[in-house]
């Protein structure tokens, strides 16, 4: 940034954080305190005194810039005029924060809408209006206000707090929950996208365009709110981590991008295919039934995706050892796996708690359990407890 600033260094304490269920992804069905060591609670971050001028030098040139999933800009006129009364006035207005990228970009998480309203009058876009003080002002854009006040407008400063990119990622992800107060609130998913931007993260953004998958989900184009995003992250993970997996869903894979976006090439390209041969396989054998509960003969007993049991199931068929012998076994496939959605046990995993760590090992290896029984073999068996 193109000014002068202090830099601190700090350090988090452990704490129970009280979030909303996230409805969209159901990443936090288990709160519980983010343990993390001393090295993985670094925030690095960085004071500046911004001029007008400068931040929408830079708002223009795109060094500062919305996170991928960009709130719409709601203020009204009047809201927006009052802002710029304060900054006439010289009345302090709230800090902006922003995240440093790789690229020396700066995400903005909370300003957008201050920065726009800015941005918008200083362009001519709108009159003032609503005006308790500077009533005078009332109907007029910015050039036709007195050169003094345009000059005073410009020179006034907001401060800026900077997220260095040298901050541990899963502190970054804590800030982006914390400050996340817009309009329409981000779910975790698209924190995510901002805050573990990587080779890994675009890989499975262009995952989600697989035909197989797309055939599977049940729309054309990917799914609104990353929530396609998220499910084939959350069967990445699980399939890699699952013997290590402990909740909250959330922290785990946040965990898991942060070491895949290292991955080298070949690896990920390992893992796309891997990916799409095990869409195609479920497409093989449930058709639009996948991902969902069916009965014995493949009919979809629910017309929503079940999360958890996508997970089972893309995990499961991803470890069969021979994905041909599922044409000779389809019919057998759909009656095992319906028997298995009409269990008591089975149900409980997919429905309740579903980020717990027991019933999470349970659904996956009773999937696995279910075609190995049918002599469709899985290179992995989950071991799980049989009952709480």
């Amino acid at each position: 940034m193109r000014a002068l600033g202090t830099v601190a260094v700090a350090t988090t304490t452990p704490e129970s954080i009280v979030i909303e269920e996230d409805l969209d992804l159901g990443e936090n069905d288990t709160v519980e305190a983010l343990d993390l060591g001393p090295t993985a609670r670094r925030l690095v971050t960085q004071s500046y005194d911004l001029s007008i001028t400068t931040l929408l030098e830079q708002w223009a040139d795109g060094t500062l810039r919305l996170p991928e999933i960009q709130r719409q800009y709601v203020w009204d006129n009047a809201r927006a005029s009052r802002l710029i009364e304060s900054l006439l006035l010289n009345i302090p207005i709230p800090v902006v924060y922003f995240s440093e990228t790789e690229e020396v970009n700066y995400l903005i998480i909370d300003g957008h809408q201050r920065i726009r309203s800015i941005a918008r009058y200083v362009n001519n876009e709108f009159t003032l209006t609503g005006l308790k003080i500077l009533t005078e002002f009332t109907g007029l854009r910015f050039r036709e206000l007195p050169d003094r006040e345009q000059r005073q407008l410009k020179t006034r400063v907001i401060r800026a707090i900077i997220l260095s990119a040298d901050s541990d990622p899963s502190m970054k992800f804590d800030v982006f929950e914390r400050l996340n107060t817009g309009s329409i609130a981000l779910n975790a998913q698209e924190i995510r996208n901002s805050t573990h931007r990587g080779r890994m993260n675009e890989e499975i953004k262009r995952l989600t365009t697989d035909q197989a998958f797309r055939e599977c989900i049940g729309t054309k184009s990917p799914r609104p709110r990353m929530v396609d995003n998220e499910l084939i992250l959350r069967f990445l993970a699980l399939r890699d981590g699952w013997q290590g997996y402990r909740p909250p869903l959330s922290r785990f894979l946040n965990n898991y991008m942060t070491r895949a976006n290292q991955f080298s090439e070949s690896t990920i390209d390992d893992l796309t295919a891997m990916f799409r041969t095990t869409t195609a396989s479920l497409r093989q054998v449930f058709g639009t039934g996948a991902l969902r509960l069916t009965d014995a003969k493949g009919v979809a007993i629910e017309h929503n995706i079940n999360r958890a049991l996508a997970e089972a199931q893309l995990t499961a068929f991803s470890w069969i050892i021979d994905p041909s012998a599922l044409g000779d076994r389809r019919a057998e496939a759909l009656q095992v796996t319906g028997h298995l959605h009409s269990d008591p046990v089975f149900l409980d995993s997919i429905q309740r708690a579903t980020g717990d760590r027991r019933r999470t090992r349970r659904r996956i290896g009773m999937y696995g359990e279910a075609l190995n029984s049918i002599g469709i073999t899985v290179s992995v068996l989950v071991p799980y407890e049989k009952s709480e």
